[in-house]
């Protein structure tokens, strides 16, 4: 072996070792500070920005009804063909859907259905606190759409909270009290 090479494998010995030495010293670091673990649900809850996409809703117009025209380009331009609009005719003639589902197992909340929508009508809200053992209780119909909460005015912060178990489980917020656990974070 030259003697060129034999400088260079010692210099990448020695590279990886300092490469070894500061990842040792970053994990050491963190065994012996103070966790950064999220209490979620039991002390704290994280309220989502605006820009989040979770569960579907439906939005109504200024008179108290239903924005959407069932005009189904929602259901067409879902990747995964999880929505499925009927539409029907009222007696003044306006269109409504009959029935609004959306199985939310197969939604990949992509928010493609909220671009095409032409009223304004379906959106993705806030709301990330959904799960069931059964796929069927995963199905929305137009009536829970239409009751879930909207988008977040405000987020990107952590809240107190409390779970109350007693009647379903439940987690009550209180006021913007939380602390920002991002910042509890060590950097270089």
């Amino acid at each position: 072996m030259s003697h060129a090479q034999d400088r260079i494998g010692a210099w990448i010995g020695w590279a990886f070792f300092a490469d070894l030495a500061k990842a040792l010293a970053l994990t050491f670091g963190y065994m012996f500070s103070k966790p950064v673990t999220m209490q979620y649900p039991d002390k704290e809850k994280w309220l989502p920005y605006s820009r989040y996409r979770g569960h579907h809703f439906l939005k109504r117009d200024d008179e108290g009804e239903i924005k959407c025209v069932a005009c189904e380009l929602c259901a067409r331009i879902c990747p995964c063909d999880c929505i499925e609009v009927v539409p029907y005719e009222d007696e003044k003639g306006k269109r409504h859907p009959a029935k609004f589902e959306i199985d939310t197992a197969r939604c990949l909340f992509c928010g493609l259905c909220e671009d095409a929508c032409p009223a304004d009508a379906i959106a993705l809200g806030q709301q990330y606190e959904f799960s069931s053992f059964s796929s069927r209780e995963l199905v929305i119909g137009r009536d829970d759409l239409l009751a879930k909460p909207g988008k977040a005015a405000t987020g990107g912060s952590v809240v107190a909270a409390r779970l109350n178990v007693e009647p379903k489980v439940l987690v009550e917020t209180g006021g913007r009290q939380g602390y920002n656990w991002w910042r509890n974070i060590r950097r270089r």
